[in-house]
């Protein structure tokens, strides 16, 4: 059933079908009640952020510490709610804004069904083998576990010969295609990494961003990965800074250097989501 925004247009105009991710003036405080000057604890993360990603893309987030990365990382993935704003996953609105809220147990569902992740600690199950840790999302969302199809995955991450193995016996490197494989399972909409090869050797980092980057390109997915290293990031199709919970302009097609370049002047101007798009050599 159709239902209006705010904006005054039906769901299905406002939000296109190639959009995997929009956020809608998102704005996140943290800090104790009654909080203030005096206090000293009250901390805007996200400052009215807007931002569209079409599907099909990989996209880095990057900042400096504090700059709201991972604050925008959580409320995108419907980890944590903002206090203002809308975000819309492929087309369908996550609560989190004013209005009803609607419930930890039907957040946790859209997640479950709309969203992947990939963390910089794996979280795998040390009990589970490869293939039990794969397909546990679809047990965890009542699903039907599709073993063939999970098998197809693991193969394609190059695991194919690791299914009864459990996490002790891989490499970092290997558990985090784990985690990849473990993410695509559902068909999600979005995958979300938060620093995946933060943990990992320089060989390991590169066959994970390589990876990834085969999930947009062959496979048609949306990456959006949360990362503080220029490399890694030069993977991705465009970077998008943030600076004091503000977005900060963007490259595409990037190279490390010049993400380091724009990285060490990140804090020089502060634009809106219109800033002209700056292209990488």
């Amino acid at each position: 059933m159709r239902h209006h925004h705010r904006h005054g247009r039906t769901q299905s105009s406002a939000y296109g079908r190639d959009e995997a991710l929009r956020l809608v003036r998102v704005t996140k405080t943290y800090g104790a009640p009654g909080a203030g000057p005096a206090g000293g604890t009250l901390v805007r993360a996200l400052d009215d952020v807007t931002l569209t990603l079409p599907t099909g893309s990989f996209t880095a987030v990057m900042g400096p510490s504090g700059s709201g990365k991972s604050t925008l990382l959580h409320c995108a993935a419907g980890l944590d709610r903002p206090d203002n704003g809308l975000v819309v996953v492929a087309g369908e609105e996550m609560s989190g804004g004013p209005g009803p809220a609607r419930g930890e147990a039907a957040l946790t569902r859209f997640r479950r069904t709309r969203i992947g992740f990939v963390f910089q600690q794996y979280n795998l199950l040390p009990t589970l083998t490869v293939a039990q840790n794969t397909v546990l999302p679809l047990r965890l969302a009542g699903r039907r576990v599709d073993r063939a199809k999970a098998e197809r995955i693991l193969t394609g991450v190059g695991l194919g010969d690791r299914l009864g193995h459990t996490p002790d016996q891989l490499s970092g490197g290997q558990r985090q295609r784990v985690a990849i494989a473990r993410a695509l399972v559902t068909e999600p909409a979005v995958i979300f990494a938060d620093e995946p090869t933060g943990a990992l050797d320089t060989r390991g980092a590169r066959d994970v961003l390589r990876l990834l980057q085969e999930t947009v390109r062959l496979h048609g997915r949306t990456v959006v990965m949360v990362t503080h290293d220029p490399v890694a990031a030069s993977y991705a199709d465009t970077v998008r800074f943030l600076a004091d919970g503000r977005l900060a302009g963007q490259l595409t097609s990037p190279t490390a250097d010049r993400i380091a370049e724009r990285l060490a002047h990140l804090g020089d101007d502060v634009d809106e989501d219109s800033a002209p798009t700056t292209t990488g050599a």
